[in-house]
């Protein structure tokens, strides 16, 4: 795969349609440089250089496929507060359809403030209700997405759970069965703390600390070549068990992804990051490219290569940040 089946791939993608769900959360970053300690803490002083706000949690993968130049539907729930306001525009400057989101007065917007001292990031704060969704504000939620689904307007449905109350067994099985009914591409950033225990998808792109927990295996070290990983392997087999995706992708983190699927040995391939700056985001910028290369026509090799590469490119940048093609293309041979 060179740049020329790269560059006709991006071409393609405007001509799809992807629903993503999930958690929508607000990433706050508070920059500066610290040189004391306080007198009143044991804490560093950070002198504020700089704020920044940008899109997180399901929202960062909406804003990776609308980067990458593919027509993005979102579905999930924010308050009426003054997060949801900036989630929203923000949202639409990325080109994202908010049509369907339901807006909640009694629920706050999910925030997360990162204050960095020195590329170093000092402390999280964390603002949110994650409780499960009121029983009318699920019901509009799933009416929306499945209608969405039966009505064939999008291609593939991505399900993005950070376990703040928005994804349900219940909702993940029926997004799933619409899909399958409706021959829709379904793809899974599952979350542990939440066994959602549906059959059946397209996709699930687990790193591979989620992947033993959700195999309710011990967490070990990755094993090179991953080829000779029996405990990815066990855990894989588990996985393709219970929950029997078609494609198992764990990432690896520095030893780039791993694609598991039925009766196939693992495949492996190495990441491509020059540097690594943040991870921040990186798990959506890998399942948002999986998905938009795999329906855009690419093989489920050529889908990894190229996520692989998209993971790649924003590991190399600070915060969480969108996949730019041009940056992608640049890290293609001709």
């Amino acid at each position: 795969m060179n740049r020329q089946d790269v560059a006709r791939l991006l071409e393609h993608f405007p001509h799809l349609r992807v629903a993503v769900i999930g958690d929508l959360m607000m990433d706050h970053y508070i920059s500066g440089t610290a040189t004391r300690i306080s007198p009143e803490a044991p804490v560093p002083i950070v002198r504020v250089r700089q704020r920044k706000s940008v899109l997180g949690g399901a929202a960062n993968v909406m804003r990776n496929l609308t980067s990458l130049g593919v027509p993005t539907v979102a579905f999930g729930v924010t308050g009426t507060d003054k997060g949801g306001d900036e989630l929203m525009a923000l949202c639409r400057q990325g080109g994202i359809d908010t049509s369907r989101i339901v807006r909640v007065a009694d629920r706050r917007t999910t925030l997360k403030t990162r204050v960095i001292a020195d590329r170093q990031q000092v402390v999280r704060i964390d603002e949110e209700d994650d409780e499960p969704l009121a029983a009318d504000v699920a019901a509009e939620l799933a009416e929306r997405i499945c209608g969405a689904i039966d009505r064939h307007e999008v291609q593939a449905v991505i399900i993005e759970d950070y376990n703040k109350g928005v994804i349900t067994p219940d909702l993940a099985r029926m997004i799933q069965q619409r899909a399958s009914a409706a021959g829709v591409f379904t793809a899974l950033d599952p979350h542990p703390g939440n066994p959602l225990n549906v059959t059946g998808l397209s996709l699930m792109t687990p790193n591979r600390a989620e992947a033993f927990a959700l195999a309710n295996v011990y967490h070990k070290s990755t094993v090179l070549p991953v080829t000779n990983d029996l405990p990815l392997a066990e855990v894989g087999s588990r996985l393709l068990a219970t929950w029997q995706p078609e494609m198992l992708l764990v990432t690896l983190g520095a030893e780039g992804m791993a694609m598991i699927q039925p009766g196939q040995p693992i495949h492996h391939v190495p990441t491509v990051a020059r540097e690594v700056f943040d991870v921040s985001g990186a798990g959506d910028t890998v399942i948002a490219a999986f998905t938009a290369a795999f329906v855009g026509g690419f093989s489920a090799h050529e889908a990894m290569i190229f996520s692989n590469h998209a993971a790649g490119v924003v590991v190399g940048k600070i915060g969480t940040v969108p996949v730019e093609p041009a940056d992608l293309l640049a890290t293609f041979a001709e």
